[in-house]
């Protein structure tokens, strides 16, 4: 803390450090001439510290402080930027679905984070072959005399601009779409699997190979898809990191696309009452559920510690709810990093908590097992 920083004027210095020793004597060593390394020697105060277990759990809590002491420039100052979406538009007669960076509360369905917006052109590009939805981007007004596009005349497309199909017919287009990407591709999937068994016990094999091929071209499909990405409606995780304390584990809850948390909960055995594990994760984890977001988090009452992060003593953070991308970039962030510590639980739209392997992934974090692909 800067010495003015009692008066309300001047906004603390915030950093992180692996050793925080060597970053201190850095920070606060004696003057040098001409050197244009950052000294606080002369104008620090205070300083306040935090024990952090993970990078993750260091980034949400600088997130919180930054959000806290520089309220228009933490974006910038977190180098912040919304994630890659799919996008699609309902509102449209004729809905289409392409990658943006923006969420806007107009009814429509998105899906991500992608790490990249190349990526999410990727994806829409070669799941988008598997449907006859639209690619162009002209609000469509249906005219026969319409010249149509290249899509319409491979047949790779409905052709609503030239009334090649009814509003109808588009519709259930877009909602094979929606299932497709809601369900893993698991409906298209069993459908083609499906055809491919009565063409194959009708003797047509030359069908079931088209049938075979096509399985495979869906397969390679969802290969691109990263574990991810979700319909953001339906975007619920557990993200399990190291607890700053020996043989403890941190938990953020991922509902909605919206972090909550932290809470901690300690695998020591030696404690005076001890209470069954099942039950501590089931207690701490309805606590989550129930927290408005993260830093919200109230004490649990069943030994499990649900800590808020809490910004310094006399500096509120009544800013309303959180913009929802921010959330969403710094799990992205972490996700996708090429170093990433901890693991991703990913739950079902019921929010349905599998204990048994939530309990096996905490020994691994604990034992320092990364799982790439949980």
């Amino acid at each position: 803390f800067p010495e003015s920083a009692g008066a309300g004027d001047s906004a603390p210095y915030l950093g992180r450090a692996v050793d925080l020793r060597r970053r201190l004597g850095r920070l606060l060593a004696g003057a040098r001439e001409h050197s244009k390394m950052l000294n606080l020697r002369h104008f620090t105060r205070r300083i306040d510290f935090q024990c952090v277990g993970s990078t993750f759990e260091a980034q949400c809590l600088l997130y919180l402080l930054n959000r806290c002491y520089y309220p228009k420039h933490y974006r910038q100052r977190l180098r912040l930027k919304p994630p890659a979406f799919l996008k699609l538009n309902l509102r449209n007669r004729f809905p289409r679905c392409y990658p943006t960076r923006r969420l806007a509360n107009d009814g429509s369905l998105y899906y991500g984070p992608f790490p990249s917006h190349v990526a999410a052109e990727r994806f829409a590009a070669k799941f988008l072959d598997l449907f006859q939805i639209r690619r162009c981007t002209e609000n469509l007004e249906p005219n026969p005399s319409h010249p149509g596009c290249i899509y319409s005349q491979m047949r790779m497309c409905l052709a609503p601009c030239l009334a090649g199909c009814t509003d109808e017919e588009y519709q259930q287009e877009v909602a094979r779409v929606v299932a497709f990407v809601d369900n893993e591709g698991q409906p298209l999937i069993r459908a083609l699997e499906a055809e491919r068994t009565r063409a194959a016990q009708s003797l047509e094999f030359e069908q079931a190979a088209r049938l075979h091929r096509r399985l495979e071209e869906v397969r390679e499909v969802l290969r691109l898809k990263p574990g991810l990405v979700r319909n953001l409606r339906h975007l619920h995780a557990v993200v399990i990191v190291r607890g700053a304390d020996e043989k403890s584990v941190l938990f953020f809850r991922v509902s909605r696309g919206e972090l909550r948390g932290p809470a901690t909960l300690t695998f020591d055995e030696n404690v005076p009452s001890p209470v069954p594990l099942d039950q501590q994760l089931h207690a701490l984890l309805d606590s989550l559920a129930a927290s408005p977001g993260l830093g919200g988090a109230a004490a649990a009452k069943t030994g499990t510690q649900v800590r808020a992060y809490s910004p310094v003593p006399g500096r509120g953070s009544e800013a309303g709810e959180l913009p929802p991308w921010e959330h969403l970039s710094l799990l992205a962030r972490w996700y996708y990093s090429s170093f990433r510590q901890g693991a991703l639980l990913m739950l079902p739209a019921s929010e349905e908590i599998p204990h048994a392997r939530l309990i096996r992934l905490c020994r691994k974090v604990l034992a320092g097992e990364v799982e790439r692909s949980a």
